[in-house]
């Protein structure tokens, strides 16, 4: 059994994320696929055409505790029937797939931070997915408390799908690698997670024009070490240059059609130079491709 943990904010994002999840969990066998949805008892930026009463005060302040449950309450009953609503949306869609798409759904009262690990624990999905809405939220996504918690303590492979995403194959992967000593573990351990699309996987190196010599014998290296340690695997090699590691990535991803980029969580370096903010607008946060983001099972 495939099991996906799928957190849903009811947007436009999430959505996009069920349905690439959905892909996904209709490729294996058979799969269980569960909708998470977290309701934070609190309030945002009340929309008032009054905002403040003739007294000066908020009706929703502290003081006035009868208005704010009420309003709690109708917030709380709105997501819980969006929670149903895409449930029932998605539920067509698994039986159109077949009968082992297994769809379920967990409406939890606590903070995404808190609840979505208890959830991993509890559940012991194979993949997270989540889906991200651009620069704004993909700052707060994985830089925040949520994603950095995922990443660093989860050990569960986390996917994320951009919003304007359309594409579903996932034929052909880039495999970004710093020539880390668990690149064969990690590139086994992709393999099995994606064996159900069958995937060209391309490991690449992203350096720099005056590394290119050391650059070249280390990616020759790699490739004399998986061609021993994984023989029958359908992976390509590819050396890209240039000081600025975003634009290099996303030229080729747009170039040989890259349809997912996956990332070994344990080479902390790579990941930190793809996600530091100065580059986040050109790749990350404006990237039009899933993100992996996995742990491999060995140390250096």
């Amino acid at each position: 059994m495939f099991r996906i943990l799928l957190p849903v904010d009811l947007t436009a994002s999430s959505s996009n994320a069920c349905d690439y999840a959905m892909h996904v969990a209709a490729a294996a066998p058979e799969a269980e696929l569960l909708l998470l949805h977290c309701f934070s008892d609190y309030l945002l930026e009340p929309e008032l055409e009054n905002p403040f009463s003739d007294t000066g005060r908020s009706p929703l302040s502290p003081g006035s505790e009868e208005v704010t449950d009420r309003v709690l309450h109708r917030n709380q009953t709105d997501e819980h029937a969006g929670l149903d609503e895409l449930y029932e949306e998605l539920q067509a869609k698994a039986n159109a797939h077949g009968q082992h798409v297994h769809l379920k759904r967990a409406f939890i009262n606590g903070m995404p931070e808190d609840v979505i690990p208890e959830e991993i624990k509890r559940f012991k999905p194979d993949l997270l997915v989540m889906g991200t809405k651009g620069e704004d939220n993909f700052v707060r996504s994985f830089f925040g408390t949520v994603t950095t918690k995922m990443i660093d303590d989860a050990k569960v492979p986390l996917l994320t799908v951009p919003e304007s995403y359309q594409g579903r194959s996932l034929r052909r992967i880039l495999y970004a690698t710093d020539f880390d000593k668990t690149d064969a573990q990690a590139l086994a351990s992709l393999q099995l997670l994606l064996r159900a699309f069958n995937p060209i996987i391309v490991c690449a190196h992203i350096g720099t024009d005056s590394s290119e010599e050391k650059d070249t014998r280390k990616l020759a290296q790699l490739e004399d070490r998986l061609n021993q340690e994984l023989p029958n695997h359908a992976l390509q090699f590819a050396l890209l240059q240039g000081d600025d590691v975003a634009e290099a990535l996303q030229e080729f991803v747009a170039r040989e059609k890259v349809e997912l980029i996956a990332v070994n969580n344990h080479q902390r370096s790579l990941l930190s130079s793809i996600f530091q903010p100065s580059l986040s607008k050109k790749l990350v946060l404006e990237m039009q491709v899933p993100m992996l983001i996995f742990h491999s099972p060995g140390k250096a």
